[in-house]
C-alpha cells in the first residue's frame, strides 16, 4: 500500500513540475513550489511527506487550508494569494517559523499558541479585530497587518514580546493601546490610517517610526520616547507644527506635504541627520542652525515660499544636496522594452569603475532583456526628455536567514552630467518603496570595495556595510 500511495502522490507532484527525478523515496522531499497551479486541495497521501520543511501555494485557488498539513513538520508556509478563509488546521503546525496567508479572506484567525512562529504575513485580508490572535504570537519577530479592517492595537499586543517589527499600512487604526509603548519593537510603520492624536514615550530600541497620511492634529513626546530613533516620518499628515523627537540619533526626518511653516532653531541639534524632507509645506525660511548640520546629505524644500535668506542658508550648507538645484522634468518609471538599449549603453559607464564586471553590451542587453520578463525582477529608469539618464534592478531572493523574501539590488548608475541630483536617491527610495509593498524583509546590494564615493553613498541612505565577502565561480 506504501508503495502504491507513494506511486500516486509522484505522478501528482510531476504533472505540476513539482517532483525532480532524482528523488526515490517521499523522506527526500524537504521542500514544494506548488505555486500559481489553481489547486483547491491536497491529495491524503500528502502526508507521506514526513520531511516537508519549505512548502510555497501560493496563487491558487484554496478557501481552506488542507487539513493534512497539519500532521507536516512545516516550517515555512507561504499561502499567499488564494481565497483562504479559514486556516485553523495551523493550530497543529507546531513547528512553523515563517507564515505567509497575505492576499486572503481571513475574517478572523484562531491559533493555538504557535511557539516556533517568527514571522507572519497576514497583510490583504479582512480582519477587525485582532485581539484574540495576538497571545498565539508570543514569540513573532515579525508582523505585517497591512491592508487590512483593524480600529486599534489592542491590550493583547503585550504578549508580543519578541516582536522586533510591525507594519499596519492601510487600516482603519484610531487608538494604539498604552502597553505598545513597553514593546522592544525596531520599527513601526502605521501609513494610511485614521490617528489623530498621540503621545509618544517608551519604545526604547524603536529605530525607525513612518506615520505616514494620517489626520494628525497633535504630537507629542516625552523625553523617554525612542532614544536611538533613526527615522521619522510624517509625510501627508495635517501637521502644523514642526516635530522635535528627542533622540540624538536621528538620520532621516519626513514632514513633506503638511502645513508647516517654519523649521525652528532646534534642527540643528540633529548632528547625525542625513536627510531633510520638507517639501511642499507653507515654510518661508530656514533657521541659520540647519548649515551646521555637515552630515546632510539630501535636503528636498521644494513647494515652499522660500525667501532669500532661506537660500542663503542652503548656499552656505551645499547647493548641490537641495532639490531646488536638481534638474526638473526627471521621472523615475519601470523600465520598459523600448529603454533597454540605452539601459545597456550605461551599464558600460557603472562596469568601467567596477573591475570585476567587463564591458560587453550584447551581454548587457540580453541580460536586462531577461531580467524584463522575469516575474521577481523589476527595473527603474530615471528618464529626462524621454532618454534614460539612470537605472536600477531589484531581484527577489529567498532569504535562509530572515526566512521568507529579500531584495537583490543592482545596476545602480547615473548619467555623470546628472549626478548630484538626487537621481540615484530617488531610485533608491522608490525601489525601497517596491520592496516594503512587496513585504520583502530586507535589501541588499554589493559594492565595489574601492568606489568609495559609492560606499559613502549607500552608507547615508541607511545600507549597512556587512562583514561578507562575495566570491563567485565561472561556469563557462
Amino acid at each position: 500500500m506504501y508503495d502504491y500511495e507513494w506511486d500516486r502522490l509522484r505522478t501528482w507532484l510531476s504533472q505540476y513540475g513539482a517532483m525532480q527525478e532524482n528523488i526515490t523515496t517521499p523522506e527526500e522531499i524537504t521542500r514544494l513550489n506548488l505555486s500559481g497551479n489553481s489547486l483547491k486541495t491536497l491529495p491524503n497521501n500528502f502526508s507521506l511527506l514526513k520531511n516537508l520543511a519549505i512548502l510555497d501555494i501560493r496563487r491558487n485557488s484554496f478557501e481552506v487550508l488542507p487539513e493534512v498539513l497539519g500532521s507536516l513538520p512545516l516550517r515555512f508556509l507561504n499561502a499567499s494569494g488564494n481565497k483562504i478563509s479559514d486556516a485553523s488546521i495551523l493550530g497543529k503546525s507546531g513547528q512553523l517559523r515563517v507564515l505567509d496567508l497575505s492576499a486572503n479572506a481571513l475574517k478572523e484567525l484562531h491559533l493555538s499558541p504557535l511557539q516556533e512562529l517568527r514571522s507572519v504575513n497576514l497583510s490583504s485580508n479582512f480582519l477587525k479585530d485582532i485581539e484574540a490572535l495576538l497571545p498565539s504570537l508570543a514569540n513573532v519577530m515579525r508582523v505585517n497587518f497591512n491592508n487590512n479592517l483593524i480600529e486599534n492595537i489592542p491590550a493583547s499586543i503585550v504578549f508580543l514580546r519578541a516582536l522586533d517589527e510591525i507594519e499596519m499600512i492601510d487600516n482603519r487604526l484610531k487608538t494604539i493601546d498604552e502597553v505598545f509603548f513597553t514593546l522592544n519593537v525596531s520599527s513601526a510603520n502605521f501609513s494610511s490610517n485614521r490617528l489623530v492624536s498621540l503621545h509618544l514615550h517608551g519604545l526604547e530600541r524603536l529605530e525607525v517610526l513612518t506615520l505616514d497620511e494620517n489626520p494628525l492634529k497633535s504630537v507629542t513626546f516625552s523625553d523617554d520616547f525612542a532614544p536611538s530613533l533613526q527615522e521619522l516620518s510624517c509625510d501627508s499628515c495635517s501637521l502644523e507644527e514642526f516635530l522635535l523627537p528627542p533622540s540624538a540619533s536621528l538620520e532621516v526626518l519626513c514632514f513633506s506635504s503638511n502645513i508647516i511653516k517654519k523649521v525652528p532653531n532646534e534642527i540643528g541639534r540633529y548632528l547625525q541627520l542625513q536627510e531633510l524632507d520638507i517639501e511642499a509645506n507653507k515654510i518661508v525660511d530656514l533657521p541659520d542652525t540647519l548649515a551646521n548640520i555637515t552630515t546632510l546629505q539630501t535636503l528636498y524644500v521644494k513647494g515652499n515660499p522660500m525667501n532669500e535668506h532661506a537660500k542663503k542658508v542652503i548656499a552656505i550648507l551645499d547647493p548641490e544636496i537641495c532639490d531646488l538645484n536638481m534638474k526638473s522634468g526627471i521621472t523615475i518609471e519601470m523600465a520598459k522594452e523600448e529603454n533597454l538599449k540605452e539601459m545597456a549603453e550605461l551599464l558600460g559607464v557603472l562596469f568601467a569603475i567596477e573591475s570585476d564586471f567587463t564591458i560587453d553590451y550584447e551581454k548587457q542587453y540580453a541580460g536586462l532583456k531577461q531580467l524584463l520578463s522575469y516575474e521577481g525582477s523589476n527595473l527603474l529608469v530615471a528618464l529626462h526628455e524621454n532618454h534614460v539618464v539612470g537605472m536600477l534592478t531589484m531581484q527577489r531572493l529567498i532569504s535562509s536567514a530572515e526566512g521568507s523574501f529579500v531584495g537583490q539590488l543592482e545596476d545602480l548608475v547615473v548619467k555623470e552630467e546628472y549626478r548630484k541630483m538626487g537621481v540615484a536617491s530617488r531610485l533608491i527610495n522608490k525601489m525601497r518603496a517596491l520592496a516594503v509593498e512587496y513585504g520583502y524583509k530586507r535589501i541588499q546590494l554589493a559594492a565595489d570595495v574601492n568606489n568609495e564615493n559609492a560606499l559613502q553613498f549607500y552608507t547615508r541612505r541607511g545600507l549597512k556595510r556587512t562583514h561578507l565577502s562575495i566570491y563567485h565561480y565561472l561556469i563557462s
